[in-house]
């Protein structure tokens, strides 16, 4: 009788992982380009628009202020009373004190000017005001 002489099989000792390492980056790619639209729409705040407003990317603290005037601090409502004490919570862990104001253009002249003594009071060095940039008119 003759022997059938055949090559040891190979056990399967490896798993090709490029497949899964391809999935998963395209996976972070949508998670960091839908993010920022996932937290500025969680609230619904229209900016007021404005013909000077001028684009610049700050790391301060973004406080909203509500159309019924709510203040929201990391996605989080905020009662005024504890407005002082998150806000400087918030300048030790992101090591700033600059605060980006972002106020419904529905607020109350007399309710926005409380949010801003209230972001002073916490210690804000320099206090912006967020909102819409339009075009120019054709006779300005």
């Amino acid at each position: 009788m003759r022997r059938r002489h055949s090559l040891p099989e190979k056990e399967f000792s490896e798993i090709n992982i490029t497949p899964f390492t391809d999935v998963i980056l395209v996976l972070l790619v949508i998670f960091m380009i839908t993010s920022p639209f996932l937290l500025s729409g969680a609230f619904n705040i229209k900016l007021p628009k404005a013909v000077s407003a001028e684009t610049q990317v700050n790391q301060g603290v973004e406080v909203y202020l509500s159309s019924n005037n709510e203040y929201i601090i990391d996605n989080v409502v905020v009662p005024p009373a504890a407005l002082i004490q998150t806000l400087k919570v918030d300048f030790i862990t992101k090591s700033t004190t600059e605060v980006i104001v972002k106020a419904d253009q529905n607020v109350l002249h007399g309710q926005f000017v409380k949010l801003l003594d209230l972001v002073k009071t916490a210690g804000a060095s320099k206090i912006l005001i967020a909102t819409t940039k339009i075009a120019a008119a054709a006779g300005q």
